[in-house]
């Protein structure tokens, strides 16, 4: 983080989303990863001290934002 940031108390958003390969066949598993990274989020962003959100996608994926100080934010 530069000085300035660091100074200024500089805040930072990053929005995301995570793919992976899923098979139809495998649909429980697919469930189950999307509560795990909306369970290990939620977990890490508590730690951190981030806000944020996390959603399910109706493509499979699981799509978000994050907001905090910058190194928080580069953390997560």
């Amino acid at each position: 983080m530069s000085t300035l940031a660091k100074a200024s108390g500089a805040l930072k958003s990053v929005d995301y989303e995570v793919f992976g390969r899923v098979q139809v066949y495998v649909l429980t598993l697919t469930v189950l990863f999307h509560y795990f990274v909306n369970q290990y989020t939620e977990k890490e962003a508590a730690k951190l001290g981030v806000v944020g959100w996390v959603k399910n996608t109706s493509q499979g994926t699981v799509t978000g934002q994050v907001q905090g100080p910058e190194d928080k934010v580069n953390a997560m």
